[in-house]
Parts: C-alpha cells; structure tokens; sequence
C-alpha cells in the first residue's frame, strides 16, 4: 500500500479513534454506576471493537490484543454472564489509559508496546469461553437483503468489520490465511470483489493488486456507513430504461452532501487572523467617516461595519467546541479520587453544549482539575459523617456551564461541609499568610478568599493531593491570565461554590481605550467594572497606600502614569478594575471609549515586559498597548507599588 495512503489512513484513524477514546471514560465511569444498562454496554463494547477494527486493519498488533480481551469481558456482560464489578472496571479503564498511551505512540510514529500480561489476566472473564473462529473471508455467507435504503443493522455491521479484520475468533483460533487478527492483501482484495459483486463465491478471481483505487476505497466506507449494499450481496446491475420509473436505488455517496468538513486548526487560526485585520481597517474606516461630512463615505462605512460583524460572528463561530468536550475528562478524574480516598461522590454536569473557544478549552483544564480535586478533598465529607449529621452518604460535585453576555460561566458546587471564616483567618495567620491585625479586618468574604492566597492550606498533613499551599493559587493566576475571573461562595454545613468567569474568545478582545498623558493603553473589557471621576478630598492615604472612598468601601487606587513614564501628574478619571479577586481602582487622565481589536504579540524584543500582553491599531490610526492587568496587578505589580506614597 502507498506509504502516502498509510499516513493518511493513520491520521484519519487516530482522529476517529480519539473521539470514540475520549467518549469511553465518561461511558465506562457511567458504566460503573450502571452495569446492567444494555445500551450503555453495547455502546462500550462497540467502542473498543471499532478501534481494534482500525488497529487490525493498520497492523497494530498490541492494540488489537488489547481491545480484544476488553470485548471479551464486555461480551460476556452483553450476554448476562456476569455483572461487572469495581475491579473489572478498574482493568477496563487501566486498558482505556494504556490505549490512550498506544494512540499517542502511534501517533509519533514510536514503538508501541504489548499490554502488561497482568492486565490480560484481569481482562479474562470469570468464565472464558472461546468465542467461534470467523468464517474464511474468501467465501462470507450471504447476508440478509438491506433495508430500503441501503443500511444495514447492528449484527450485519459487526460481522463485517469481523471479516474486514478477522478479529471474531478467539486468540489462537484456526484461520485460513494466518494465526493472527490481521487479514493480508490477498483476503482484503477477495473481500472488495465480494463487497462490489466483482467476483462471486467459487469463481475465478482477478488478478491480485496490492493497491485499492479510490473509488473502490470510497464504496469500502459506504459498506461500513450502511450507504451501499450488503457485505457478501452482489450489487444489483443498473435497470434497463423503461417508460415507468425505476424502483428506487440505494442512496450513492454523491446524492448525500458531507455535513462536516475537518479543517486543519492552523488555517481557522489564519482566517482568525485576517477577520482581525479586517476590524482593524473597519475600525478606520468608521473613524474616518465619522470626521467627515461625505454621505457616501459613511453610508459605505456602516454597510462594511454590519458585514464585518457578521463575518467575525461567523469566524469565530468556527473555532468554538462544546465544553461537554472539555468536561469528558473529569468523571474518571473524580471517579479515581473518590476511591483513593474513600468517598462515595457523584458529579453531575450541566451545560455540555455551551460554545466555547477552542483555545480557551485547553487552557481551562488545569485550573478546572485543581477545583474539582479542592471539592472532593476539602469539600465533601466521609460517607459517615455526612451520614452523621443528616446527609446522604454519597456527596454530590455539580461542574456546569453557562453563557452570560459575552463571557462563559463555570461553576464548580458540592454538598459538603462548607468553609468556617474564622478557621480561614486562624490558618492564614499560623502559616504567615497574613497578620493577626489584618486578620481581624477582613470580611466574610474577604476571608473565602484567602483560599487563593500562595502558601494558604488548610489541610493538617501533606499528601499527593494537598496540604502544600499550591494549587488554588494557580487556578487565580491562570485564570486572571485568561482575562476572567474566579469567586468564591460557602455556607457553613451546606457546601461550597466557586464560579469561574473567562471571555468568549480571546481572538478579538473587546476593550476600553484609555489616555494617559500621551499614551493610549488597551484594558481587557472583561475586567472593567465601572468608570467614575475622582470628586476633591475622595481620595486619600490609608497605611502609606492611595486609596478612593467609593461605593462606602476603600477602593486601592494604582497611578498608571508612573508606571508608563507619561506624565508626573496622576489623572482624575479612575477605571474600576476587577484582577482575579481583586477589585481596584486605575488612575488615567481620560477614558476615550470601547473598541473591537485584535492583539498582536510584541516580538521576542518586548517579551516579558511586566504589564503589557500585546499591541494593537485604533480606530484613528495609532498604536495601543494592551495591559496585562494580571500581571500590572499581582504580587508587587507596578499597579499596586504606583499606589504606594513616596517616602
């Protein structure tokens, strides 16, 4: 076969093959819960058949052996012979990882290595019975007529991804050809005659070839999909014309247009880019027109600013997933904490089809994890306690998701305990947190949130899972990266929330343009809360820092002049800014207005540069720096040190 056609037969079953593997965790954390759910387990057991036939027909021998033992296992579920139980699905899942493993060693083009034989043993079911040795492929039985239509049902499809691969009978099973699971060149060319009615049972077969045409490999497909004939049935010859018309045909491959279509990522991040140029000019244009009296001029401008609303709409719209892709990953996680430690837990998810980002889908995964590990470890209680004061004894995590504006909304909530602020406060103190004075300043709120402060633990002892000081501390960093936010809400004995906040998208940022002196600087909109002017003596010094009354709270103001080197005199115009769980004020000398941008990185020159993410081009033409308020604002940011007095 052409060594082209083997790598695009690999990427294309590594593509189809990860989307079954990524499904199997969720299906086979559910299956725990539900080892008698018929459809669940036909689902399961056709997940590894399906990736042990694109393994066989690959030649990744270890992969089919793999697959192989964990459809024997589900077969015998299938068939009533036995309930699967803890262990069982811990071998099944030890069999999805090590799978996991072999795709991506596939995928580098590495060695892959067999399954450990232990975990074979495990896969045996109680009762191994050999399963019946396929039939010789060079003579299938004929199948039943298809449906109208041109499908075939459930059996008729696994029969014949049996005799595609020769993976029906039992390892070591007599075969005609050869011993193993694969089938050679030989029996597939036999196969296509049958499946194109090219060459009957019994009768003299052509020429053999080791390539297969296009055409020929497209009707292979349609055989799998239910678009053709049925494997072993000669396909009917064309009907003679005739005055009336003809009985309807199985449907071609033609008739029925692609409902998707795989792009590669890096053309999407192409057409994202040049959308972005093209607001750019959009922006420009608007401005232009507006300074002018030319009717034309404007009426054009408004017509290419609906069109480029509507084409960034629409592009954008391309790079978004569900979030349920993201959430897939998360039962197995909880599922394997809840029995490290000894927990009886449920996660219950919601909103799996809210749209987001696709790069916003990775870079959440991490801080998500840390959430739902900080839920079961801290959060809920054991089984007895829960018991003891009133509580089911199984605890229940909630991960939902949902679009408010122009933001997603995560929210990660469980049953359990809840948070003390007095116990937050005295264990913020005994680790150097903080002071026993400011301690005793803080708010309720203010003291959920030293959670999030480095070093901060309320665990007694150190384990793999906490007790460090690290973790949620992460999880507001790397979300203040993101430009969203991270709060937190308890309630003593009834559980804990926290809601997670990150925009849309980040590839057009929507922002409030500021001046200060003669710079303008770009301010993720996301994290503005609101603008107001400072009124004479409403601000003032407070333990050496500048700080507003407003909205009958001290408000930390922070002077972007000194940091930018723009003008000796701080601006009275203070933009409210909200930095992970920080809420402070921002000195400028004039706030101009809203804008859709697209950030354009710096270079290797500026990287690194404290407080500054990215460039970009205004309406009238002039360039902007994009503030990394993340950055401007965290532990000894210029921000925060501007707001300080000079000694």
């Amino acid at each position: 076969m052409d060594p082209t056609l083997d790598s695009e037969l690999r990427d294309d079953f590594l593509v189809e093959a990860g989307e079954l593997v990524q499904r199997l965790s969720e299906q086979l954390v559910e299956l725990e819960t539900s080892p008698q759910d018929a459809d669940l387990l036909n689902a399961v057991f056709r997940a590894f058949h399906t990736v042990k036939g694109g393994a066989g027909f690959l030649g990744v021998e270890p992969m089919v052996q793999m697959c192989h033992h964990a459809e024997d296992l589900l077969n015998e579920a299938r068939n009533g012979a036995l309930v699967l139980d803890s262990a069982q699905m811990d071998a099944l899942l030890e069999a999805l990882d090590l799978l996991n493993d072999m795709m991506a060693a596939l995928g580098a083009s590495a060695e892959i290595e067999h399954a450990p034989a232990s975990l074979l043993v495990r896969l045996q079911p109680p009762r191994n019975k050999p399963r019946p040795a396929p039939k010789p492929v060079q003579a299938p039985a004929p199948a039943p007529p298809p449906a109208e239509g041109g499908t075939i049902d459930d059996a008729e499809f696994e029969a014949l991804l049996d005799s595609l691969y020769g993976t029906g009978g039992a390892p070591g099973a007599p075969s005609e050809s050869t011993a193993s699971d694969a089938i050679d060149d030989a029996e597939f060319e036999a196969l296509l005659d049958q499946l194109h009615g090219k060459n009957a049972p019994g009768a003299t077969a052509p020429p053999a070839s080791n390539t297969i045409d296009d055409s020929e490999f497209e009707a292979l497909l349609d055989q799998l999909h239910g678009k053709g004939t049925a494997p072993g049935k000669p396909e009917p010859p064309a009907p003679a014309p005739a005055p009336k018309p003809a009985a309807p045909k199985a449907s071609k491959p033609a008739a029925a247009p692609e409902a998707s279509v795989r792009v590669d990522t890096s053309r999407l991040d192409s057409l994202v880019n040049h959308a972005g140029e093209l607001v750019l000019v959009r922006n420009r244009l608007v401005s232009l027109a507006s300074n002018g009296n030319d009717e034309p001029l404007s009426t054009a401008a408004s017509e290419l600013d609906r069109v480029a609303d509507e084409l960034q709409g629409a592009v954008l719209g391309m790079r978004m997933q569900p979030v349920g892709r993201l959430f897939q990953r998360f039962p197995r996680i909880v599922r394997d904490l809840a029995r490290q430690l000894g927990k009886e837990i449920e996660l219950v998810t919601e909103g799996e089809d809210t749209d987001l980002d696709r790069s916003l889908v990775e870079s959440l995964a991490d801080p998500l994890i840390h959430l739902l590990r900080n839920a079961v470890d801290h959060g809920l209680e054991m089984p007895d306690a829960r018991e003891a004061a009133g509580k089911p004894r199984k605890g229940r995590v909630r991960l939902s998701a949902s679009q408010r504006g122009e933001r997603i909304v995560i929210v990660v909530a469980d049953d359990g305990k809840g948070m003390n602020p007095d116990i937050l406060r005295q264990k913020a103190v005994e680790k150097g947190v903080i002071d026993a004075a400011q301690a005793a300043r803080l708010t309720e709120t203010e003291s959920l949130e030293l959670i999030f402060r480095p070093g901060f633990s309320t665990a007694s002892t150190v384990s793999d899972i906490s007790g460090r000081g690290v973790g949620m501390d992460v999880v507001k960093t790397r979300v203040a990266e993101l430009g969203g936010t991270l709060q937190v809400r308890s309630k003593k004995g009834q559980g804990s929330e926290l809601e997670l906040t990150v925009p849309l998208t980040l590839a057009i940022l929507r922002v409030l343009m500021v001046r200060v002196g003669t710079r303008l600087f770009a301010m993720p909109l996301g994290n503005v809360d609101e603008v107001f002017e400072l009124a004479p003596g409403q601000d003032r010094l407070l333990d050496g820092s500048l700080v507003a009354s407003h909205r009958d709270r001290a408000l930390p103001l922070g002077d972007l002049s000194r940091w930018a080197d723009a003008s000796a005199d701080a601006g009275r115009h203070v933009v409210v800014l909200h930095v992970g769980h920080q809420r402070l004020g921002c000195l400028v000398h004039a706030v101009i207005g809203r804008e859709d941008v697209m950030v354009k990185p710096l270079g290797p020159l500026f990287a690194g540069v404290p407080g500054v993410a990215g460039a970009t081009v205004t309406g009238d033409g002039k360039l902007a720096l994009v503030l990394d308020l993340a950055g401007l604002a965290g532990e000894g940011g210029p921000l925060l040190s501007s707001s300080r007095a000079d000694s």
